[in-house]
Formats: structure tokens, sequence, C-alpha cells
């Protein structure tokens, strides 16, 4: 599928529409601090994007020491706290993207692993809640990323099959989600590299102004 040839675009939200991903890094970082251990870099990058129900494994694996859910609760607090009282700062290319795919009459998703109040606060302090179609959150489904549920959710409430959809996304496991969904991958890596294993599954951009220089060029030959 070339990069035009898609009804719906859905967008993860922390690290890909937001800088908003160290922020949960260093929430993890000071969740550790309070309870005694030194968070490693191989576990704040692991998370990175992935549905709540995988976190424990990985508090287990990285830092056995700890009650995964009492560390994850409370670094996810952390996190909402910091978000919840400042207005996000768009990654580049972000505004013009969404103009571009509204122009063009195509339906928007966000797909997100936070919370339903995080997600609606960043999206509307920042102004643009309404250029989507739809909002779906960790909370909407059982099964978090790298499971497919909520990509595929997301597609049903635009009315679209997963496969005439494309996913943005900033880590590893949502990629992978999107993949597994049947969508068009776009990864925009933001904290995590992609892998050789993603970068054949994936269209890897530098940027969002990358992909919309590509969505130009395609309307164009078109």
């Amino acid at each position: 599928m070339r990069a035009g040839d898609f009804q719906g675009a859905i967008f993860d939200q922390d690290g890909l529409l937001f800088d908003t991903e160290s922020v949960f890094q260093s929430s993890w970082v000071a969740a550790g601090r309070e309870m005694g251990v030194a968070v490693p870099e191989a576990y704040t990058h692991g998370v990175c994007g992935l549905g709540r129900g995988c976190l424990p494994e990985m508090v287990r694996r990285y830092m056995p020491s700890l009650d995964p859910e009492t560390y994850i609760a409370r670094a996810l607090a952390i996190a909402s706290e910091r978000q919840l009282s400042a207005v996000p700062a768009f990654r580049p290319g972000v505004p013009e993207i969404l103009a571009f795919f509204r122009e063009r009459g195509v339906k928007m998703a966000v797909a997100s692993s936070s919370t339903r109040e995080v997600v609606g606060h960043n999206l509307e302090a920042s102004g643009i809640l309404p250029y989507f179609d739809a909002v779906v959150t960790g909370e909407d489904v059982v099964h978090g990323k790298p499971a497919p549920d909520i990509f595929l959710r997301a597609a049903e409430r635009l009315g679209l099959p997963a496969a005439s959809c494309t996913v943005y996304e900033d880590a590893l496991s949502g990629i992978r989600a999107a993949h597994a969904a049947g969508c068009r991958p776009v990864m925009i890596p933001d904290q995590v590299q992609p892998t050789p294993e993603i970068r054949g599954i994936c269209t890897v951009r530098t940027s969002f102004l990358e992909e919309l220089a590509a969505l130009r060029e395609d309307v164009t030959r078109g």
C-alpha cells in the first residue's frame, strides 16, 4: 500500500504526538528512587509503549526486589501528576500532518495506552481534540500493546477495516501491535530506535515532516 492509499490515520500519543515520553522515563526513575532502587535504562526503554498488563513482568525481570503493582502505581501516578499540570509540546510536524489529513478527508483516531484522563487533558490542552473522530485508551481494551486490540478498536470506531488504516507509533511494542492488527505501521522514533526486526515490518520516518513530504509526493504522482 502506498503512503497515500489509506482512509484512516491512527496515532499513538506519548512520544508521538507529544514530547511526553521523557515524562514517563523520569517518572519510572523517580518512583524507583523513592523505593531505594536504581532503575536501569533497559527497563525504561523496554516498557516504552507497553500496555499496563505487560508492566509487572518487566518489573520482575529488571527489578525483582520491588513489588510490581506498588512500583507501577507510584510511577504512573507521578507521570499523571506531571502531565495534568502542563500543556504538552508537539513533536515536529504534528499540526501540519493533522491539517493535511483533515483537508484530504482522512478519518483520524488516537490509540494510547495512557489513561482516559491524561489523554483527554493532553488533546484538549493542546487544542487538537477536534481533529479526531475517535479516541481509544488503555482503559478501553483488555489486552494492551503489543496486542493488536487497541488499533482494531480504533479502526472499528472509525468505521474502517484495519487494512485501510495507517498507524503512527514511536514505540517497538506499538509497531508490533499495528502490524498484528493488519494496519500499515509507520515508526517515528523518539526514545527508542527501530531494530532490524521492526524495520522489516514498518516504514521508518525521522519525523512527521518527512512523512508529510512522502504523502504529498504520492498525491502529486496519483
